[in-house]
């Protein structure tokens, strides 16, 4: 069974026919018809486009959700207080480790999530909940 064919069991899709049919929430089906009607659109173009970046997000969450698997737990700690906003300093003193071997987690993690500052951590996981790191 394909990825896609898994995806749509998983949604609850039925095949009848050529056409797949899902339950879907009324007032869902009426934001769709309002959204479609002011871009002025099908509504099964819509629904088809936000499907497609509904799965692209899916895939992004699911590739940084690796990344985070990869790192160590004193590299989470660390990644978790550089989107906490904490300074290097500041993580050196929550941690008890030095500033050298802070910069050099702060570089693992760049590398591991293949990005070039900590502002960019900070938006790739910017919907990430870190309160349990403070």
């Amino acid at each position: 069974m394909s990825l896609w064919q898994r995806l749509l069991r998983l949604l609850g899709y039925r095949k009848s026919s050529d056409r797949l049919s899902f339950p879907v929430d009324v007032a869902v089906i009426r934001s769709l018809q309002d959204l479609a009607e002011v871009e002025r659109r099908s509504e099964t173009e819509l629904a088809s486009e936000l499907l497609a970046l509904a799965l692209a997000q899916r895939n992004v969450a699911e590739a940084n959700l690796l990344r985070w698997r990869g790192l160590s737990e004193r590299e989470k700690q660390v990644a978790a207080l550089i989107c906490l906003g904490y300074t290097n300093r500041e993580i050196a003193a929550r941690l008890v480790i030095g500033l050298e071997t802070v910069k050099s987690h702060v570089s693992r993690v760049l590398f591991k999530f293949g990005l070039r500052n900590r502002s960019d951590l900070r938006q790739m996981l910017a919907d990430w909940d870190f309160s349990a790191w403070e």
